[in-house]
C-alpha cells in the first residue's frame, strides 16, 4: 500500500498544480479588469501593477490552494478509476476508505500550507495592498477612516470604529481600550469625532476593569477629549481590518472588547481556521464523486468541480449573510459549509464503497472467492 500511495498521489499533483495555475489566471485577470479604467488612464503604473499582484498574491493562493485540492481529486482519482486501477487495488482486499486516506492526507498537507500563508504572509500582505490602493490608485487624501478596524494609538491605547459616516466626519461606536494603568480602561462612545491630535468622545461610559475582566468602576459621560499626539494621517494609517490581522491579533482584539465588537470580527477570526480546513473537506468529498464521475470521462470531472465549487460558495455565501445579520453565531457561520460537506463526503463514501455502483463485489466476498478457488 506504501507504493499505491505514493502512486496516487503522483496522480494528483499535475491536475492540483494546473488548478493552482488556472485559478491564478482566473483572480489575476479579475484584479486586471478592475483595474484596467486606471491602467489605461495612466493614473496606474506598470510599476505599480506588478507591487499589488504580488502584494494580493498570498491572499490569492489561501483561496486557490482548496479549491486545487479538490481539482487535484476529482481528476487524479477520475483517472485511476476510469483506467480500473482503483478497481484492481479493491480486488484484492483494500476498501476504499484506505484507498481515500492518501487524498485525505494531500488535503491535510495543503491545509497547513494554507493556514500558515493566511496567517503569517497574507495579513502583512493585505494591509499593503489595501494601502497601495487607497494612496497611489484611488488617489484618496489621507486620513481616511475605514469601518470596524483596529488602530493601536501612543500610552497603550487599542481603538475601535464599528461605523463611519464619511460626509460628516462622524465616528459612530467607538471603543478605547487603555491599558496603561494600575487597571485596564474601556471606553465606550456612541459617536466621536476628532481636531487634529484629539479625539472629542461624546454619549459614552467608562469601565474600570480587573484582571480578570470585571468591571470594578462604571460612569457615564456626555463629552470626553482624548489627547492621541498624533494628527489624523499619521494616526489612521495604522488601522488595520480583520483580514489584515493574524489570529492572535484577532483573538486579543475579541478578548478586550468582547461583546462590543462587530460579528464580522469573530468570524474573521473563525474563518482563519475555517478556509484552510476546506482542503481536508474537499479531499473527503471528491474522492467518492471522482469514482461516481469516472464513466462519463474527464470532462464530467471538471463538471463536477465546478458544481461542488459553486454549492460550497453558495452555502458559504449564505451562512457568512446570516453571521453578519447575528442570525448565526460567528463559529457556526464560518464552520456551516465545513460541516455540510463533510457530512456529505462521509455519507457518499459509504455509499460508494459498497460497490454497487461499480458493479464490484465486496472486499470480503472476493477474499472467500480466492479462499474456494
Amino acid at each position: 500500500m506504501r507504493i499505491a500511495d505514493r502512486y496516487i498521489l503522483r496522480e494528483l499533483l499535475p491536475p492540483f498544480l494546473l488548478g493552482i495555475g488556472g485559478f491564478l489566471v482566473i483572480l489575476i485577470g479579475d484584479i486586471l479588469y478592475t483595474l484596467a479604467e486606471y491602467i489605461v488612464t495612466g493614473r496606474v503604473t506598470v510599476s505599480i501593477v506588478m507591487r499589488l499582484l504580488a502584494y494580493k498574491m498570498p491572499a490569492i493562493m489561501v483561496i486557490t490552494f482548496p479549491v486545487s485540492t479538490l481539482f487535484g481529486a476529482l481528476l487524479g482519482l477520475g483517472r485511476l478509476a476510469r483506467d480500473r486501477e482503483l478497481d484492481a487495488l479493491r480486488l484484492v482486499g483494500t476498501s476504499l476508505p484506505r484507498l481515500f486516506a492518501p487524498v485525505v492526507a494531500f488535503g491535510l498537507v495543503i491545509a497547513g500550507v494554507t493556514f500558515l500563508t493566511n496567517e503569517v504572509v497574507s495579513p502583512w500582505a493585505n494591509q499593503r495592498a489595501n494601502r497601495l490602493i487607497r494612496r497611489a490608485i484611488l488617489g484618496e487624501a489621507f486620513p481616511e477612516v475605514r469601518e470596524q478596524v483596529f488602530l493601536r494609538g501612543p500610552d497603550n491605547r487599542v481603538f475601535y470604529v464599528n461605523r463611519v459616516d464619511d460626509q460628516a466626519r462622524r465616528l459612530h461606536n467607538v471603543m478605547i481600550f487603555e491599558s496603561d494603568g494600575p487597571l485596564p480602561r474601556l471606553i465606550a462612545a456612541r459617536d466621536a469625532t476628532w481636531s487634529h491630535t484629539t479625539w472629542v468622545l461624546r454619549n459614552g461610559v467608562t469601565r474600570d476593569l480587573d484582571a480578570a475582566g470585571f468591571t470594578t468602576y462604571e460612569a457615564a459621560f456626555a463629552v470626553m477629549r482624548i489627547n492621541t499626539g498624533l494628527d489624523g494621517a499619521t494616526f489612521f494609517d495604522g488601522q488595520r481590518t480583520p483580514e489584515e490581522m493574524t489570529v492572535r491579533e484577532l483573538r486579543s482584539q475579541i478578548d478586550l472588547f468582547r461583546a462590543g465588537l462587530s460579528p464580522r470580527v469573530a468570524l474573521e477570526y473563525h474563518r482563519k481556521f475555517a478556509i484552510p480546513v476546506a482542503s481536508v473537506v474537499f479531499a473527503l468529498v471528491a474522492a467518492p464523486v471522482s469514482l461516481l464521475a469516472a464513466r462519463g470521462g474527464r470532462f464530467v470531472g471538471v463538471g463536477a468541480s465546478i458544481a461542488l465549487l459553486f454549492a460550497y460558495y453558495v452555502v458559504m455565501s449564505v451562512a457568512r449573510a446570516l453571521g453578519f445579520a447575528g442570525v448565526l453565531p460567528p463559529a457556526l457561520s464560518a464552520w456551516t459549509p465545513n460541516l455540510v460537506f463533510v457530512a456529505a463526503g462521509v455519507l457518499l463514501v459509504v455509499r460508494v464503497d459498497g460497490g454497487a455502483r461499480f458493479g464490484l463485489p465486496r472486499p470480503a466476498a472476493v477474499r472467500a472467492a480466492g479462499a474456494r478457488s
